[in-house]
């Protein structure tokens, strides 16, 4: 049993440690119960119930400590204390098992057998909380050594037996999260099996005394904090994972889908085009005009659908190149879109213009600049041109594209960006470029800027994190 004097020393070295283990546990609750809103998964509504029965079983426990200490509080509140702290212990085995059950099987036990298990906690709390009284004359703590024990048993076999249970979902799986919470979980266990067997050893001998150490506590502590991260953890892993599933699913069923697609399309166009050859009267050749003007909209459009799910799969390779060789490159593919005859290229190249970056993802994005450039241009004025510049700043690479189109009105300057947005109604494209653009600036460390007047032009610049190359002399 323990001794009167020792317990006293014991009590007053636990109620920091205790203090900071019923905090932990309501900080635990309630972000667990955040995370249940935002993904209303059962399991985590139930280990957040959990951790605030924990909570609740840290601050009867104290309670009903405290009431053995001073004796002037009397037995009667012990033992309510008691009952309450046996009810919360075992509730937070009850709620844990029951969410790690929904979390490997993705069903809930039935109402019935809920109500079962809650009766039964009841009545085991009940019964191990009158089963001894505070015996006065000798000096020893009964009734608190009982309910201790048999709640220490109980939680050891339950985390054990969850932990178990957690490590058998995917042997295989790396998920760092998985891994912590069912080892937190197996040591958590042995700690209070080792807990149950000292209450044990003490009951059936009058002459052992426990010796307290203040580490025990830190180290519930530690594992309780490797618990609630590992929750976390794993938690976040599971979502970024089936993140990435859909994202995967959705960018090749974009790809298939908009693949698929341009085959009609193009035969569509081609059929349009024989029809162009074969209606002679001038309200149909308009029709004809209008479905064609239409069918290559559309056409565009799967383009940029497709381009931007090749742009997610393709992978970074940095090379070193001229700038003059990839301006070149995308010059090719623009100059025979509709108006580019009419502009004016103005690029100097220089023997310093060398960069190291991807070549793809610069090629991407100078692309679609460019041919927003064209797209936009202000057929109006006589000197139509697209200005590239190149410049290198310590490290960093800039280069910019220039042009006195038709501009962009301010208050759409900060959506140009944004997936499907168009800045005007009259724009022919399907406002993918700039989001592409956006995608390949992330993927080789860069960054754009963007200064434009509405009937004046824009500029845009691209700024490539060290992306210079040491030249001779430099």
């Amino acid at each position: 049993m323990i001794n009167q004097s020792i317990f006293n020393q014991y009590f007053e070295s636990i109620v920091t440690s205790y203090s900071g283990q019923a905090l932990w546990g309501i900080g635990l609750a309630l972000i667990l119960w955040y995370f249940f809103n935002l993904y209303q998964r059962k399991h985590l509504k139930l280990w957040s119930f959990s951790w605030l029965a924990f909570a609740s079983y840290i601050i009867f426990a104290l309670l009903t400590l405290y009431c053995a200490k001073n004796e002037d509080v009397g037995p009667f509140w012990q033992n309510i204390f008691t009952f309450l702290f046996q009810i919360a212990g075992l509730l937070q085995v009850v709620w844990l098992l029951q969410g790690t059950y929904h979390l490997i099987n993705r069903k809930t036990l039935s109402l019935k057998q809920e109500y079962v298990q809650y009766t039964l906690v009841v009545l085991l709390a009940l019964l191990s909380s009158l089963l001894f009284l505070f015996d006065q004359d000798e000096g020893y703590i009964y009734s608190i050594i009982i309910p201790f024990t048999i709640k220490s048993s109980i939680v050891g076999i339950a985390f054990v037996f969850a932990g178990i249970q957690i490590m058998r979902i995917g042997k295989r799986d790396a998920a760092v999260g998985k891994k912590l919470l069912w080892i937190a979980f197996l040591l958590y266990g042995f700690e209070n099996l080792n807990y149950a067997f000292g209450g044990i050893h003490m009951i059936l001998d009058e002459n052992y005394i426990i010796d307290f150490d203040n580490t025990m506590g830190v180290i519930d502590f530690v594992l309780l904090s490797f618990i609630g991260i590992g929750m976390i953890i794993w938690l976040l892993e599971e979502e970024r994972s089936a993140l990435e599933k859909t994202n995967r699913e959705l960018d090749s069923f974009l790809y298939s889908t908009s693949h698929d697609l341009r085959a009609p399309v193009a035969s569509l166009l081609g059929l349009i085009n024989i029809a162009k050859h074969d209606i002679k009267d001038e309200s149909g050749q308009q029709y004809v005009k209008m479905m064609e003007e239409r069918v290559k909209k559309l056409d565009h459009i799967f383009s940029d659908i497709l381009n931007y799910s090749r742009n997610i799969k393709t992978e970074i390779t940095f090379k070193t190149f001229r700038l003059g060789e990839m301006v070149e490159d995308v010059i090719t593919d623009v100059k025979f879109n509709q108006g580019a005859d009419s502009i004016r290229l103005d690029y100097d190249e220089q023997i310093h213009h060398i960069l190291r970056t991807d070549y793809y993802q610069l090629k991407v994005i100078l692309g679609n600049l460019i041919s927003n450039a064209v797209k936009y241009h202000d057929a109006k004025k006589p000197d139509q041109f697209i200005a590239i510049r190149f410049e290198k700043i310590d490290r960093d690479v800039h280069i910019s594209v220039e042009d006195n189109g038709i501009g962009i009105a301010p208050e759409s300057q900060h959506k140009v960006f944004d997936m499907f947005y168009r800045a005007t109604s009259e724009a022919e494209g399907s406002g993918l470029g700039l989001f592409i653009v956006q995608q390949a600036l992330e993927k080789i460390n860069a960054r754009i800027t963007l200064v434009s007047e509405l009937g004046k032009g824009s500029i845009f610049r691209v700024i490539i994190e060290n992306a210079g190359v040491k030249l001779d002399g430099d």
